[in-house]
């Protein structure tokens, strides 16, 4: 095949060359990468001329405002085409609010389906955000804690990043997405006449990284790797599933990192590796240095989600994890039930910190049936923990909670800063003798921006200021 080559200029004056899809030009100067042309400012991404769907591929410019319309079907990324999103851009979902073909319901959320190469680059300096353009149909944070049965978080307004079985990477970097999981038409791939899942990656070739975004309401799970490799670095997920989901649940073809993590208000688990699927290779997360707030209690299903879980021949690592006020703690099924038995044997799991404050968390620091068994690493590890003991002492979030919280709408980040304040017990208790998987390359562009190796500081803040940067 032939190629085109691509070169991008370092600030030391380094001359790279990276080859790309021979369908499209790409070039990167030092301030934007872009491919092909730039789409009109203003565009409607998922129709053309009155188009019930449409392909795209090329650059979303820098700082621009781009439209999916509720009228039509999927914006698709054609197999061998790639679309970019630079900085600052806005893509905004517009529709009725009411009515039978009202944003959101089926045939009326689109999403962007990829088959090609997806490559979302906002920065700090300058985010990318997906979301809805009506303020009315928004979450106010105002009027946190919200009942979740009338928050919009909960609503579901578009179809999400949905990666096609022949996909090619998907990378997305400072970029906040809102309102996520609409109803898939009923001839969609991929969970047709249901929620779709915020983010879907289904082939075990590519590469799928998430890193330093900032993810808002979802239905059902926010992330789910199908089949790829990925990492998932020094995010922030709020108000993830209504009565089901996982904030990133890892099934079979899947191997990969998920560190550095704020994880506040989500209905099932914060991460779950499960073997489901029937590719290959087996689930594999290594989940550690995350924070995990106050999740598991929307979750329908009695017993299920709380903060990390191993199941159904899933395997993996998680230290250095901060639990606080979860339904459930780290869970590793053993069978003897009627969901399978996690890879018991190649899952390893240590340096819990553990925080509950009142009787019904402190007794499922261990879960009840699950075979999870207390580290001498842990931090309140087991279930005879006293409600409030070692408190991990937040800069600005207050613990214990007053009594009326319900916790299941006690889902919300607000103004809260999670790092640790100097005296936290979390403070030097992590383990770092061990690797991250970094299963993607490093790469501004192509690949993960940092592999963040694990740190000593228990949680997703360390206080040397790596980790999350939220």
């Amino acid at each position: 095949m032939m190629k085109i080559f691509t070169s991008y200029l370092f600030t030391a004056g380094l001359l790279l060359f990276v080859s790309c899809s021979k369908k499209d030009q790409v070039s990167i100067s030092s301030q934007e990468f872009m491919a092909g042309s730039f789409i009109q400012d203003g565009d409607t991404l998922n129709s053309k001329n009155g188009s019930n769907g449409r392909a795209i591929k090329g650059t979303l410019q820098a700082g621009e405002t781009y439209y999916l319309s509720s009228d039509f079907s999927d914006a698709t990324v054609n197999s061998g085409d790639t679309l970019v999103v630079q900085s600052g851009v806005k893509v905004l979902v517009v529709g009725p609010s009411s009515g039978a073909n009202a944003i959101g319901t089926e045939g009326h959320a689109p999403a962007l389906l990829i088959n090609g190469v997806f490559l979302c680059l906002g920065t700090k300096a300058k985010p990318i955000l997906f979301s809805v353009a009506d303020p009315a149909l928004k979450s106010d944070p105002a009027k946190d804690p919200q009942d979740p049965n009338t928050d919009p978080a909960f609503k579901g307004y578009w179809g999400g990043i949905q990666g096609g079985a022949g996909c090619g990477d998907i990378i997305i970097k400072w970029t906040r997405l809102e309102y996520l999981g609409g109803i898939a038409p009923a001839t969609a791939a991929s969970r047709p006449g249901q929620a779709r899942y915020g983010i879907f990656v289904n082939n075990p070739s590519a590469n799928f990284v998430l890193e330093d975004c900032w993810l808002y309401g979802s239905k059902n799970d926010m992330v789910r790797p199908a089949g790829c490799k990925f990492e998932i670095f020094r995010n922030t997920f709020e108000k993830v599933g209504f009565t089901a989901g996982e904030c990133v649940n890892v099934k079979s073809g899947s191997v990969g990192d998920i560190a550095y993590n704020l994880v506040i208000g989500g209905t099932g688990n914060a991460f779950k590796s499960a073997n489901a699927g029937g590719l290959s290779p087996q689930s594999n997360m290594n989940a550690y240095n995350n924070t995990v707030i106050t999740t598991g209690f929307r979750q329908a299903k009695a017993g299920e989600g709380g903060s990390i879980d191993f199941e159904n021949g899933g395997r993996g690592m998680a230290y250095n994890n901060l639990l606080v006020d979860c339904a459930y703690g780290l869970g590793v099924r053993g069978g003897g039930g009627t969901t399978p038995a996690a890879d018991t044997i190649n899952t390893k799991y240590g340096y819990t910190y553990n925080y509950g404050e009142n009787v019904s968390m402190t007794t499922q620091f261990l879960p009840v049936g699950f075979i999870t068994v207390q580290q001498p690493s842990d931090i309140n590890g087991g279930n005879a923990t006293t409600p409030g003991a070692n408190n991990p002492s937040f800069v600005n979030y207050s613990l214990p909670l007053p009594a009326t919280v319900n916790f299941n709408s006690a889902n919300y980040a607000g103004g809260y800063d999670f790092h640790l304040r100097l005296n936290s017990p979390a403070i030097g208790k992590g383990n770092i003798a061990f690797t991250p998987y970094a299963v993607v390359k490093v790469d501004p562009v192509f690949g993960v921006t940092e592999i963040t190796f694990p740190g000593k500081d228990i949680g997703a803040f360390q206080t040397n200021g790596s980790g999350n940067q939220h």
